[in-house]
C-alpha cells in the first residue's frame, strides 16, 4: 500500500469515528488534500465527509462546520494548482485532447456537488459555502471562470432546507422536535440555525440574484433579523450596568471583572455571531433589497418586512440608549474612570460601534432601494421607513458623536452621512410628515433633559442637524413653536461645540428658506449655507463664488413671486435684528470664528434685502432692514474704538485686554467688507465710503508694527476679493471704479516693495489683474450694445 492509500484509509477511519485523537486542523488539511487528488473522481470521499459520524457527531459548533468548509475551500485551490501544473508538463500535441483548465476545473466542482447531494443540510451549506468561496477566490486571484450554476443551486437548496427544518421556530415562536432535541447538544450562544446563517452570509451573496429570489425572502429576512437581535442580546447587553458600577475612593468609576456586565461582554465577544456580524448585516441587506426588488405584486410585502427589521432595530437601539444614560460610564471623562475598568470601557464602546456599523450597513441598503418605491405601491411608504431610520440614528447619537457627528467634514464615517442625508431627502418629499418629525424630535428632547449630560447633547446635535436639512419644506407654525425653541438656548453658549453651531446653521437655513421662497432663486443663500457648513467644520475659511447680485435682485424692474412663503414675512423681519444682535454678540473670541461670523453675518444681510420686496406690498427701497443690520456693525465699531472704551490699567493685563480688543474691531472689519457683496448699489455705496474711512484710519507709515501693517493687508484683499468674486453684474462696474478711484489709498507705499520683489498688495493686485480682466470682458460683454463701454472699462484697467 502506497503513502497515500494509507493516508486515505487513515481519513476514512477517522471519519467513521465520532471523536477521533487526531486534531480538527489535521483532519482538515488531509480531507482537503485528498479531495484534490482522489482518482478518478473526488465524489466519494465527498459524499463520505458529509456522512460521516466524525462531522454529524453532536454538537454542531462553529468550528466544526467552519474546519468543513474550509477543507472544501482549500481543495478547489489545491485541485487548481494541480490542473495548472499538470497543463505546464503536458506537450502542446497531447493538450489538443485534455478539456481545458476551466473545464477541468468545472467538471471537478460538479463531482464534488454530486457527493454532497442528499447530505445533512447544515454540513450541505458548510461544504458548498467552502466550494462557492474557493471558486470566487479563483475568479478574483487568477481570473478563472468556472462554471458553477450546478454550485449555486445546491447551495440555494440546502439553505432553503435548513430554513425548513429549524426556521419554524424563528417565524412561528413554537420550536419543531427537531429544533428541541438538537438544541440540548449545542454549546451556550450557538444554535444550528445561527450557525447555518453564518455560512450562508459568507457564500449566498456570491450567488445570483436570480437563484436567490427562489428562497421565500420575507422568511430569510426575518430569521437573520432574528440573528442580529440575538447577536446584541436583543438590545439588553448594557442593563447591567448601573448594578456594575460603583465609585472608588478616588470617585473614579470601577466596573468588577465578575459583574454581569462584564459576563455579558465577554460572552458576547467569545460569540461566533459576533465575529460574523458584518457578514450576516450584509446578507441582511441584500435580502432587504431583493424584496424591495420583486414585482409590483410583492413590493407591499417587501416594504412590511423591511418595516418589522427597523422596528426591531429601532426597538434595541431604544434600550441601548436608555441603558446608557443610566450608568456613570455615560457621563465619566477618561480620567474619571478606574485604569482597571478602562479595557472593560473600550469593549463597550467596540461593541456599540459594532452595532451601529450593523445598523448603518442595512439602512442605507434599503434607504437606496426605497426612493425607487412609488408612495402608492404599499400601505408602508418611503417616507415611513425614514422616519424609522432617523429614530434609530437618533438613539445612537451618542456613538455618532464618537465619529464627530452627521455634520463632521473632517473624515468621519461616510455610508452614516450618507444614509442620514438620504433618509432626509426622502422624509422632504412627504410634506407634513417632516413637520411631525420635528415636533417629536424636538419634543423627545425636552423628555431627555434628565439623562446624561453627553447623551442629551449628542441628541441636540442630531436634531438640529436633522431639522437643517428640513427647514426648507416646514411650515411657519413648526418654526415658530418648535425649531426656533431648539435654537434659541444653544445661540450664545459654546459649551458643546457642535450644538453651538448646529443651532447656528439651522438659524442661517431659515433666513436661506426665506429668501429662496421669497424670490425662487435657490442657488445665492443655498452657496452661502454651503459655504457656512465648510467654515464651520472644515479648516479654512470655505468661500462659495456666488454669481452675483442677480439671485437676490433689487433693483426696481425685478418682481417677487407671488407664491406664498412657508416663513412668515413678519416672522423673519423680527428674526433679523435679534440675529444680527446675536451675531455681533458672538464676535468675542471663543465664539463664532472669524470665517463663520463673515459667512453669517453676509447671509443675514442678504436675506435682510430680499425682506425688502413682497408679493402683497409695496417694496422698500431704502432697505431698511438690511441697513439697520449694517448700522449695528457701525455702532459697534465705534464703540470698540472710542477712548472711553479703552480699558484703565497697566503692564500685561492691561496690554492683553486691548490685543483681544483690536483683534474683535478687526474681526468686525472683515464682517462688514463681507456684506458688500450683499448689498444693493446704492447701500453698496454708502457701506464702500465708511470701508474707506476705516482703511484711511488705518496706519501706513514705516512706524506701524508689523502686526497693524498684516490686519491693514487682510482688510483690503478681503475688499478686492469681494469686488473679484462677490458682487453681481449690477454693482460690478461701480465697484470697480471705486477700487480704482481710491487705489492710491489701498495701496500707497506698496509700489516699492513691488518693484524690489517683495510679495506685497500691490503686487498681488498686479498678479490677478488679468482675472479682473477676464471677469469684467465675460459679465459686460453679454450685450452687444455693451460692446463699447465694456472696451472702455477694460481700458481704464
Amino acid at each position: 500500500m502506497s503513502v497515500s492509500d494509507r493516508g486515505y484509509t487513515l481519513l476514512l477511519t477517522h471519519l467513521h469515528n465520532p471523536t477521533s485523537t487526531l486534531s480538527l486542523p489535521t483532519i482538515q488539511g488531509a480531507l482537503a488534500h485528498h479531495l484534490a487528488s482522489l482518482s478518478p473522481l473526488p465524489t466519494p470521499l465527498a459524499a463520505t465527509a458529509i456522512s460521516s459520524p466524525f462531522f454529524l457527531s453532536q454538537p454542531l459548533t462553529h468550528t466544526k462546520l467552519t474546519s468543513l468548509s474550509t477543507a472544501f475551500r482549500h481543495a478547489t485551490h489545491l485541485k487548481f494548482r494541480a490542473l495548472r501544473d499538470a497543463d505546464k508538463s503536458r506537450s502542446g500535441f497531447s493538450a489538443l485532447f485534455r478539456k481545458t483548465l476551466n473545464g477541468a476545473m468545472g467538471q471537478w466542482v460538479t463531482d464534488v456537488v454530486k457527493g454532497v447531494q442528499g447530505g445533512h443540510p447544515v454540513l450541505r451549506l458548510a461544504c458548498c459555502s467552502g466550494l462557492l468561496l474557493g471558486v470566487e477566490d479563483l475568479k478574483q486571484s487568477d481570473h478563472l471562470e468556472v462554471g458553477r450554476s450546478g454550485l449555486e443551486n445546491e447551495t440555494v437548496v440546502s439553505l432553503a432546507e435548513v430554513m425548513d427544518t429549524y426556521a419554524f421556530g424563528v417565524t412561528s415562536g413554537t420550536a419543531t422536535g427537531v429544533e428541541e432535541w438538537e438544541r440540548e447538544f449545542q454549546p451556550a450562544g450557538q444554535d444550528v440555525l445561527s450557525l447555518a446563517l453564518i455560512l450562508a452570509s459568507q457564500s449566498l451573496p456570491l450567488v445570483s440574484q436570480a437563484r436567490l429570489r427562489a428562497l421565500p425572502l420575507p422568511v430569510l429576512a426575518r430569521i437573520l433579523t432574528s440573528t442580529i437581535s440575538a447577536t446584541f442580546k436583543s438590545g439588553t447587553f448594557l442593563s447591567s450596568i448601573s448594578p456594575s458600577t460603583s465609585l472608588t475612593p478616588e470617585q473614579h468609576v470601577h466596573v468588577s471583572p465578575s459583574s454581569p456586565l462584564a459576563q455579558t461582554l465577554r460572552s458576547m465577544s467569545s460569540s461566533p455571531l459576533t465575529a460574523s456580524i458584518p457578514f450576516i448585516s450584509r446578507f441582511t441587506a441584500n435580502t432587504l433589497v431583493l424584496l424591495l426588488d420583486s414585482s409590483t405584486s410583492r413590493i407591499d410585502e417587501g416594504m412590511c418586512t423591511v418595516s418589522d427589521t427597523l422596528k426591531v432595530l429601532g426597538e434595541m437601539s431604544t434600550k441601548i440608549e436608555t441603558d446608557w444614560s443610566k450608568g456613570a460610564l455615560a457621563s465619566a471623562t477618561k480620567e474619571q474612570i478606574d485604569e482597571d475598568t478602562k479595557e472593560l470601557t473600550k469593549s463597550i464602546w467596540t461593541t456599540l460601534k459594532t452595532f451601529l456599523f450593523s445598523n448603518v450597513m442595512l439602512l442605507d441598503a434599503v434607504l437606496s432601494a426605497v426612493v425607487f418605491v412609488p408612495p402608492y405601491y404599499s400601505a408602508i411608504t418611503p417616507s415611513f421607513i425614514a422616519l424609522q431610520a432617523l429614530h434609530t440614528l437618533s438613539h445612537l447619537s451618542f456613538v455618532i458623536s464618537q465619529f464627530g457627528g452627521v455634520t463632521s467634514t473632517s473624515g468621519g464615517f461616510g455610508e452614516l452621512k450618507k444614509t442620514f442625508y438620504l433618509a432626509l431627502d426622502i422624509l422632504a418629499q412627504a410634506g407634513d410628515k417632516a413637520d411631525a418629525y420635528v415636533e417629536e424630535a424636538c419634543f423627545s428632547l425636552q423628555r431627555t433633559t434628565g439623562a446624561a449630560k453627553t447623551v442629551h447633547q449628542a441628541k441636540q446635535a442630531f436634531v438640529l442637524a436633522s431639522i437643517e436639512q428640513l427647514v426648507p419644506v416646514l411650515s411657519d407654525k413648526c418654526i415658530r413653536n418648535w425649531v426656533w425653541g431648539a435654537c434659541y438656548a444653544h445661540l450664545s453658549d459654546p459649551t458643546h461645540r457642535e450644538t453651538y453651531e448646529s443651532a447656528h446653521s439651522v438659524v442661517l437655513a431659515i433666513f436661506s428658506a426665506h429668501a429662496q421662497k421669497q424670490r425662487q432663486e435657490p442657488s445665492s443663500l443655498a452657496s452661502t449655507t454651503s459655504a457656512w457648513k465648510i467654515g464651520f467644520f472644515g479648516k479654512g475659511y470655505g468661500r462659495t463664488v456666488r454669481t452675483g447680485q442677480e439671485s437676490l435682485d433689487t433693483g426696481g424692474e425685478g418682481k417677487v413671486d407671488s407664491q406664498e412663503s412657508s416663513i412668515s414675512e413678519d416672522f423673519a423681519k423680527r428674526m433679523v435684528p435679534f440675529y444680527a444682535q446675536c451675531l455681533i454678540e458672538n464676535s468675542v473670541q471663543g465664539r463664532l470664528s472669524t470665517p463663520q461670523l463673515r459667512l453669517a453675518y453676509s447671509a443675514l444681510v442678504r436675506s435682510a434685502c430680499v425682506s425688502a420686496y413682497v408679493f402683497d406690498g409695496p417694496p422698500d427701497k431704502t432697505h431698511s432692514l438690511a441697513w439697520y443690520c449694517v448700522q449695528l456693525i457701525l455702532d459697534k465699531l465705534r464703540d470698540l474704538t472710542s477712548p472711553a472704551h479703552d480699558v484703565k490699567g497697566k503692564g500685561r493685563a492691561r496690554d492683553d485686554v486691548e490685543d483681544r480688543s483690536v483683534e474683535r474691531v478687526h474681526r468686525l472689519h472683515l464682517v462688514l467688507i463681507s456684506m458688500v457683496s450683499s448689498l444693493p448699489l446704492s447701500l453698496m455705496s454708502r457701506v464702500l465710503e465708511e470701508i474707506r474711512t476705516i482703511l484711511s484710519a488705518q496706519p501706513d507709515s514705516d512706524e506701524v508694527t508689523e502686526e497693524s501693517a498684516g490686519r491693514r493687508r487682510e482688510l483690503v484683499e478681503a475688499l478686492f476679493s469681494e469686488f473679484l468674486e462677490g458682487v453681481g453684474d449690477r454693482e460690478k462696474e461701480a465697484a470697480i471704479r471705486w477700487w480704482y478711484q481710491h487705489r492710491p489709498m489701498l495701496i500707497s507705499g506698496e509700489e516699492k516693495g513691488e518693484e524690489e520683489g517683495r510679495g506685497t498688495v500691490g503686487s498681488w493686485i498686479k498678479g490677478v489683474k488679468k482675472d479682473l480682466k477676464d471677469a469684467v470682458n465675460e459679465e459686460l460683454g453679454r450685450e452687444s450694445q455693451s460692446d463699447a463701454h465694456d472696451q472702455g472699462v477694460v481700458s481704464r484697467l
